[in-house]
């Protein structure tokens, strides 16, 4: 056969697909198109976005115009598929305009370009990045990505979403929670040949600050978090509870009877002088000298009852099974001062006392 009839009957064989592929929609599919269109209405008053959506598709392939497609994009916004939403608002804001094409089509090409420039800010990404073997494959909600966009953003859509990736020594999943408009990242890691996959951890974005991160024992996690790990301990509890409730009862305390030392200190000065003060006065100067040790007593208990509570909080979060060694050791001594001037009060980590002679 001539190569000019060959062209010539496989031009004709293309135009014939192209004729029957652009062949209008019959009566029959026109009636089918409508009848999903009000189903897909009913079910998004009746708060059936996934139904819906359902309902759509079927008409837009039939149908396949501005119309149809609109009602499909907004159906998945409404179910809060940002991404198929946006999608499909890009093929019909695309889809030509014929001369014979009615008003509404028009508007819903309008439509579909505003509700795509509104989209494209709105939708999350997140970067996914696999450590150990080499996939075969990668997935979001089970819906495969290609393996060339690891590392780069991949859009999502908002939600908790499951990222899943296989390799020839099984299969690593993870799960992260993304709100609108964020950025994030994930790491999956694959068993290499021979090896056991570790368990997957989603990551934040990587601190560009430059500076170093510092891994205490017990504390933290492989990000250079510093915030204590797992559970308490019941040593760690007692501390920190007991410690900070005897700190509060014993500042207070101190603080009461400090200021009743002062009270009673200024009633006595009137009455003392060059060092030797009225026998009346001492009652008031051995009541005073009371409180301050009361005083002294209960800053130095309070005190230790802050520290105790601060340590209880740092002590390193161990599992259950873990036996803590903590050891822990105070010495508080308290020698009163041999003499003060008359009617002054001395309150300190030596012992208090207020000075005067009868």
């Amino acid at each position: 056969m001539a190569p000019r009839k060959i062209r010539s009957l496989a031009l004709a064989a293309i135009f014939a697909v192209s004729g029957v592929a652009e062949a209008a929609p019959s009566a029959a599919e026109r009636e089918a198109a409508r009848r999903f269109m009000d189903e897909g209405k009913a079910r998004l008053k009746a708060n059936e976005a996934a139904r819906a959506i359902e309902s759509f598709q079927k008409a837009h392939e039939i149908m396949h115009v501005p119309t149809t497609g609109i009602a499909l994009a907004r159906a998945h916004l409404t179910a809060g598929h940002l991404v198929e939403a946006r999608d499909v608002a890009v093929e019909v804001g695309r889809m030509p305009h014929d001369a014979g094409d009615p008003a509404v089509f028009d508007a819903a090409r309008k439509q579909a370009r505003e509700l795509d420039a509104q989209l494209k800010a709105r939708i999350p990404t997140v970067r996914v990045r696999i450590k150990g073997g080499a996939p075969s494959r990668v997935a979001v909600d089970d819906v495969e990505i290609a393996l060339a966009s690891l590392g780069e953003p991949v859009a999502v859509n908002p939600g908790t979403r499951v990222f899943s990736a296989k390799g020839p020594e099984g299969e690593a999943r993870g799960e992260l929670e993304i709100a609108e408009r964020e950025a994030k990242e994930i790491e999956l890691t694959l068993a290499a040949a021979g090896g056991v996959a570790r368990s997957p951890a989603a990551k934040a974005p990587a601190d560009t600050s430059g500076a170093p991160t510092r891994k205490v024992a017990g504390f933290g996690n492989d990000d250079g978090d510093l915030r204590p790990a797992g559970e308490r301990t019941a040593l760690s509890e007692v501390l920190m509870y007991g410690g900070f409730g005897v700190g509060i009862l014993g500042l207070g305390v101190g603080g009461v009877t400090g200021a009743m030392t002062f009270s009673r200190a200024s009633d006595v000065d009137p009455r003392c002088e060059n060092d030797i003060c009225a026998p009346e006065a001492k009652g008031d100067l051995d009541a005073a000298n009371t409180l301050a040790t009361v005083s002294t007593i209960a800053f130095a208990v309070g005190g230790a009852g802050v520290v105790l509570g601060v340590v209880g909080y740092l002590l390193p979060r161990r599992p259950a099974s873990a036996k803590p060694r903590v050891g822990l050791a105070w010495d508080w001594t308290a020698r009163p001062r041999a003499s003060a001037a008359p009617g002054a009060i001395t309150i300190g980590p030596a012992g208090s006392g207020i000075g005067g002679t009868f």
